[in-house]
């Protein structure tokens, strides 16, 4: 009678050790997605999709974004509502070769996450070829 119901959303640390019981399962093909991005084989767009649909049913405001290291590391961030990120970093595993933190503790400004680099517009890729070493770029 006073029990949990269907219906109602599970408590935030409950979702959160589902979370990464999901991610532990899944974490290795979503490296070798972003190793096969930095080859430049394939696209991880649906790599880091399916993570973040997967992390906004912790909580709708959250967002993941993953970083592949010049070492091999994969770096994810988390970004959104503070108590929503404490709750899941603190319930994170220990992941060989992964490593997460907050949108916050980012360490090199300098990098661009994946999710929000630039990409080329179709106004640049449908020009047409003005000068002859672009023909071989």
């Amino acid at each position: 009678m006073f029990g949990w119901r269907a219906t109602t959303t599970p408590p935030l640390d409950t979702a959160a050790k589902r979370f990464w019981t999901w991610f532990g399962a899944e974490a290795q093909g979503i490296s070798n997605a972003f190793e096969a991005l930095a080859r430049g084989e394939a696209d991880a767009d649906e790599a880091l999709d399916g993570l973040n649909a997967r992390i906004r049913r912790l909580d709708s405001s959250l967002e993941a974004d993953v970083v592949r290291t010049l070492d091999g590391q994969c770096h994810m961030t988390v970004s959104g509502d503070d108590r929503a990120i404490g709750v899941l970093i603190a319930a994170a595993p220990r992941l060989a070769g992964w490593r997460f933190t907050t949108s916050a503790v980012l360490t090199d400004h300098r990098r661009i996450p994946f999710r929000l680099a630039p990409r080329p517009s179709l106004d640049l890729l449908g020009a047409p070829i003005s000068a002859r070493h672009e023909a071989y770029a």
